[in-house]
């Protein structure tokens, strides 16, 4: 394989379609990330800065809340690049704990995405071994699923009760007998940050430098486990990329709400971070919440919003036709593709909210590119590469030579976002990091004006038998939005190699396969209607959590 050109001589056309305001290059701060809420308390602070679940702190508050969490760990030993796990969901403890560990250069590994909890929990026990954490922080019921799965660390702390974060009620907290290091079962949070609150303050050992590691983020395909690390300076570099490209957006005046897992780089960046920066307040809203999503939009006056696509559709359906959404000026729809109808959709919903999608891989955590907030955009792509970021699409078997426009090929990506490696994996850091760039994953395709494609996954993208590359996950997500789907599956049938699905179907409405298929035909290009739907009452997963194609393929050829 030659080796992939230069960044500088990569002509860059997507910068022709910026919008006024977005600049195609930008001077990013060398800053830990503790900075953001440094000046966002220097600059706001009495502003409301976080709020979910019945907890509001504003920035001094969640300074205050951060310092006493910070002295706790420090209590417990966590210094620079120690690993904790973090388990804490979508919850204002998050960001806390968050912010504590970065002020102490420690690293956070966030809790396994998944939809099955024993498998996440499973998942989450392999990462912490090879990860070498030191302690574990997480809800009652996380907990109680990493135990069982057999998790053993130093220490751990059971966030469930959140009342310790209300400035009034923390210094009448019960004071435990004794907080003990290393003793089986976890203590509870805020009695244990209650217990070291009247200790002397010590100071940790000096700044954090911005190349310091600040995320450890699983990634499980084809049966191995990596660990991505991501650094402060990669973290900060895809918040300010995701604040440039709202270029109306004021410092102090944002409303932001976030629905989905805080946890994801999706809406942990792109949303509580780039509201940090902009010193918003910024609502949480876990994502099973799709009511509580709609009244806290209405009651909080939500400007801007980052959603899961789940929960856009969620907004369109039975009661929240009602809720008040006029205050909605952007949504950002991260983590799956979004239904281009549902936008338009949202946006009518909305009175004219600018509903636009972004795409990245973890590596970058977690932008790349996004559709024009203020530009021409182009309905189910991904849009142009943010700022700061060189795109280009090279030949799968050989990352040297570039594809012409209009051409499937494999996406690779350079910017201060894309991280360093892998940890303990050198090779497949050689492999997948080369002379500053990133090869992706991803198949994808660019037009004359810089407008990328997402075609799909090298490992999910399936071959149609007129030899047309599709991905299953577009399909997927109009099934999956029907009444009485669970979730959806898409493969070829091994005969003729035309798409099928498979549902797993709720309690109630049992979806009508020959409705579903109509569903399709209506919201989806001819050749990605599947010529048949089947039920089932479980799709095989992978070893992350996902459809596993090959096996769907060999249940559905038994039927």
């Amino acid at each position: 394989m030659t080796q992939p050109p230069q960044h500088a001589s990569i002509e860059r056309p997507w910068v022709r379609s910026y919008p006024p305001g977005v600049p195609p290059t930008y001077r990013f701060p060398e800053v830990s990330l503790t900075r953001l809420l440094d000046d966002a308390v220097r600059d706001f602070p009495e502003h409301a800065a976080l709020a979910g679940g019945g907890v509001a702190l504003t920035y001094t508050e969640l300074r205050d809340r951060t310092s006493d969490l910070t002295a706790l760990l420090r209590h417990l030993g966590v210094g620079e690049g120690d690993r904790v796990l973090v388990a804490t969901g979508t919850t204002v403890t998050t960001p806390v704990v968050l912010l504590a560990l970065w002020r102490l250069g420690a690293v956070a590994v966030p809790l396994p995405p998944g939809r099955e909890r024993r498998r996440r929990a499973e998942r989450a026990v392999e990462l912490a071994g090879a990860a070498e954490v030191v302690g574990v922080i997480g809800s009652k019921d996380e907990l109680g699923d990493l135990t069982a799965a057999g998790l053993t660390t130093s220490w751990a702390l059971d966030s469930s009760d959140g009342s310790w974060l209300a400035p009034r009620r923390r210094l009448r907290l019960p004071r435990p007998r004794r907080f003990v290091r290393g003793e089986g079962g976890a203590q509870p949070l805020g009695a244990a940050v209650a217990e070291v609150a009247s200790a002397p303050v010590t100071r940790h050992g000096g700044p954090i430098t911005p190349d310091r590691p600040a995320l450890l983020v699983p990634r499980w395909r084809g049966g191995a486990r990596r660990a991505i690390v991501l650094s402060h300076a990669n973290l900060v570099a895809s918040t300010f990329q995701a604040r440039l490209w709202v270029p109306d957006v004021q410092a102090g005046r944002e409303r932001v709400v976030v629905c989905g897992d805080l946890l994801a780089l999706g809406p942990l960046v792109l949303g509580w971070l780039a509201g940090l920066l902009a010193a918003a307040s910024v609502e949480v809203v876990p994502s099973a919440d799709a009511a509580g999503l709609a009244r806290t939009i209405t009651r909080h006056g939500s400007t801007l919003a980052v959603l899961e696509p789940a929960a856009v559709a969620a907004l369109l359906d039975g009661d929240n036709g009602r809720a008040d959404l006029s205050s909605l000026r952007v949504v950002l729809s991260v983590g799956a593709p979004l239904d281009p109808q549902l936008a338009r959709d949202l946006e009518r919903r909305t009175g004219g909210a600018r509903v636009r999608e972004g795409f990245g891989v973890a590596e970058a955590g977690p932008i790349t590119h996004a559709q024009p907030v203020y530009g021409r955009t182009v309905p189910g792509t991904m849009g142009l590469p943010v700022t700061g970021t060189v795109a280009i699409v090279v030949d799968p078997d050989d990352a040297g030579r570039l594809l012409p426009p209009g051409s499937v090929g494999r996406l690779a990506l350079a910017g201060p976002q894309v991280a360093a490696g892998y940890l303990d994996d050198d090779e497949a850091t050689a492999a997948r990091l080369v002379d500053g760039w990133l090869l992706t994953d991803d198949l994808v395709s660019v037009d004359e004006d810089g407008v990328f494609t997402h075609v799909g996954r090298r490992d999910e993208v399936v071959t149609l038998e007129d030899g047309t590359l599709v991905s299953p996950r577009r399909v997927e997500a109009v099934l999956a939005r029907q009444p009485g789907v669970v979730r959806a599956g898409v493969t070829t049938e091994v005969a003729t190699g035309r798409l099928v699905a498979a549902v797993q179907p709720g309690r109630r409405p049992r979806p009508d396969p020959d409705q579903l298929l109509a569903a399709c035909r209506e919201q989806l290009e001819m050749h990605l209607v599947p010529a048949h739907v089947t039920l089932v009452d479980e799709l095989p997963e992978n070893e992350a959590g996902e459809v596993a194609r090959d096996a769907l393929r060999e249940l559905l050829a038994e039927r």
